[in-house]
């Protein structure tokens, strides 16, 4: 398990089926807990993704969710992106992924 001292990991997601991967990130906060983000789309792609009132920091990505621990986080993303991402993406396959 990842904790304190590591300052942040990365959670990642493949679907071999749908050769689909996609990752976010946490950091440890001061509070003892790890802030989550995604930051794989275009800013725009991101508000038609998750609504307008979505939380998007400049450096970081839109802001997902506050996790325990690693674990935590790898169950709550790993079910993010099956309920929402991939539904998502499948509808909309021209989203832009930053960098491309």
């Amino acid at each position: 398990m990842i904790e304190e001292g590591h300052g942040h990991w990365h959670v990642d997601y493949y679907n071999e089926e749908l050769d689909f991967y996609t990752t976010a990130a946490g950091f440890y906060n001061d509070r003892g807990t790890w802030e989550v983000f995604f930051d794989e789309y275009e800013t725009e792609d991101l508000y038609k993704i998750l609504g307008s009132n979505c939380n998007i920091d400049k450096d970081l990505g839109v802001f997902l969710f506050t996790a325990i621990d690693y674990n935590d986080a790898k169950e709550r993303f790993l079910r993010w992106v099956e309920t929402v991402l991939i539904p998502y993406v499948k509808v909309n396959p021209n989203l832009k992924i930053k960098g491309t």
